[in-house]
């Protein structure tokens, strides 16, 4: 069903009322935008299936107010992207969330697996993404390209139920719950800070303080000011082209205009506001001004992280589920700093839900000697007590 009007909407969500799940997904388009140009809603109970057309409908509240109920289930795959556009419309987080993608990893299906992957695991079906490159914006929309998007929560709720199958067989159903907490946080979806976005860009440690002030307050202006023209940051000014203005401090409009990557148009526009940047940063006493922690490179003992490693793909192998979803290099490094910096354990990720046990606590008595890891009479590494 493809919904273009308030009475198809307002029917389908009456129909939708008495669900306890919700397959839902979106497609978009974000390529020249800061935010998502969303093209299409699906959503699926598992009887009723439909593609909903925010382009061509000005109201979808019936919808948004099904997706905020807390008492019905929003499944979703790779579920990052489509909750950041529906935590947008709707104004709030939308919990309780099911993410089929992080499922499938934690029964030991593979990391990051596709849609059609999933779907092929679990159901023996083969779908087609033949629409992939569609400009979802554009309209109209053809049959073909409007089944291809249906499908898409066609197959989410039977595959939903096999995952949940497997999870209660391998006790792993809060493992998934606890991996998608962070959805439940407002923050999570939450602008990033223009106070904090130049230290995206590259080579700022070649900026002396003041310098790199300036450069703070140009790319904090170049984030407000994408946010509300809607588009990317590197088509008002590139990352290359404010590093340079940062370096050498021009003080009126000429100067501005002779550096490279800066159209005429654009100067008219963002000149004055680029020069008001810089004086903020020239006006700044020098203990405001912006120093970098000292970039120390390798930090923890040589050795640990490699023999953490080697446990972490030993626990991967035992508990079926790829070594990155346990630990990544990452992670074991930050847990080896954490530990020789004597900072709280605790807090650290790989303490948090049934990582704690199951690779935090293990790991943590490798470090302080508790365990240890030998070769046993089949030639396998296997932990020991020291």
């Amino acid at each position: 069903m493809y919904i273009t009007s308030a009475d198809q909407l307002k029917v389908f969500c009456d129909n939708l009322q008495s669900a306890e799940i919700l397959a839902v997904d979106t497609e978009f388009v974000r390529e020249t935008t800061y935010f998502h140009r969303i093209g299409l809603i699906q959503v699926s109970s598992g009887e009723h299936f439909a593609a909903i057309d925010p382009i061509l409908l000005s109201d979808l509240t019936p919808l948004l107010e099904l997706l905020k109920d807390p008492a019905k289930i929003k499944i979703f795959h790779a579920a990052r992207q489509d909750l950041e556009i529906l935590v947008r419309l709707c104004g709030q987080v939308i919990p309780p969330v099911f993410d089929t993608q992080i499922a499938a990893t934690l029964v030991g299906w593979g990391a990051q697996i596709s849609f059609a992957k999933i779907v092929h695991k679990a159901l023996g079906k083969k779908i087609h993404k033949s629409e992939t490159y569609t400009d979802w914006c554009r309209r109209p929309l053809s049959e073909s390209q409007i089944e291809y998007a249906i499908d898409d929560v066609r197959y989410l709720v039977p595959v939903y139920n096999k995952l949940i199958e497997r999870l209660k067989k391998m006790n792993r159903l809060d493992w998934v719950k606890g991996e998608v907490l962070n959805w439940e946080d407002p923050q999570t979806f939450a602008l990033p800070d223009p106070q904090k976005r130049f230290m995206k860009i590259k080579n700022l440690r070649s900026l002396k303080p003041r310098n790199l002030t300036v450069l703070k307050e140009l790319v904090a202006w170049r984030e407000g000011e994408a946010v509300k023209r809607n588009c990317l940051p590197k088509n008002i000014v590139r990352d290359e082209t404010l590093l340079e203005i940062a370096r050498k401090i021009p003080r009126d409009l000429k100067a501005i205009s002779g550096f490279r990557g800066f159209h005429q148009k654009e100067l008219g526009k963002s000149g004055t506001p680029i020069l008001s940047a810089i004086e903020r940063a020239m006006k700044m006493p020098e203990e405001d001004l912006i120093i970098l922690p000292e970039n120390n490179g390798r930090t923890t003992t040589r050795g640990v992280e490699e023999l953490l490693s080697v446990y972490v793909q030993i626990r991967s192998e035992e508990l079926k589920i790829e070594a990155t979803v346990l630990a990544d290099r990452k992670q074991i490094h930050s847990f080896v700093a954490h530990f020789e910096q004597k900072l709280n354990m605790e807090e650290h990720f790989l303490f948090q839900g049934w990582r704690k046990e199951f690779i935090g606590s293990p790991m943590l008595s490798l470090l302080s000697g508790k365990m240890g890891l030998k070769i046993n009479s089949s030639g396998q590494v296997c932990l020991t007590e020291s």
